[in-house]
């Protein structure tokens, strides 16, 4: 039986392997750092709270153990130092311009051609601050369930645990997240 490549890097992590942080960091922080992104509305903010996030797991990458998807587990911190952000601002989060060609923004302008039209440019940038306008306006846990799901690349059942609810309810969480979305984007 072979060995998943990714618990060899893990295993290396726990032994204190700078190479193998090195490679979290490049395989797993432009999906992170979009997912901050989204969540702090502050390319600022995503890049510390990235930099916090990866300092964290050089502490508690030691007590995890594998058992199904590593990457949800780290969504899962990534989460959990949003809210606490959230909770020691207090403050609303301003909507800021991003950038079209950023490329944590990738995944969102595949369908945009990459052609340098500066009024296609511009028209991403607006769709961006209204999705990031939109999202601002969520609660923050309907946010929080929507960004895990689209960024974080979670299942239902991960939700589920994440939040400690039945799946169904992640479900309908999401719907309803989604749906409120969709509304204030209309």
């Amino acid at each position: 039986m072979k060995t998943d490549p990714l618990v060899k890097i893990i295993k290396r992590c726990q032994n204190g392997d700078p190479d193998a942080f090195a490679w979290l960091l490049s395989e797993f922080g432009p999906k992170l750092r979009s997912y901050f992104l989204r969540a702090l509305a502050s390319a600022d903010d995503a890049d510390d709270m990235l930099q916090e996030l990866f300092l964290k797991l050089l502490i508690i990458i030691r007590r995890y153990k594998h058992r199904g998807r590593f990457e949800s587990w780290l969504f899962c911190v990534a989460a959990n130092l949003v809210r606490d952000r959230y909770r020691t601002r207090q403050r609303r989060i301003k909507t800021v311009s991003l950038p079209a060609d950023d490329a944590t923004y990738d995944s969102q302008a595949a369908a945009v051609s990459r052609e340098p039209n500066p009024h296609r440019q511009m028209e991403t940038a607006e769709q961006l601050d209204q999705l990031q306008h939109a999202l601002d306006e969520l609660s923050l846990s309907d946010r929080e369930i929507v960004l895990l799901r689209h960024y974080g690349g979670l299942s239902f059942k991960e939700l589920a645990e994440h939040f400690q609810i039945p799946t169904g309810t992640a479900l309908a969480r999401v719907h309803r997240g989604l749906k409120k979305l969709n509304k204030l984007l209309t």
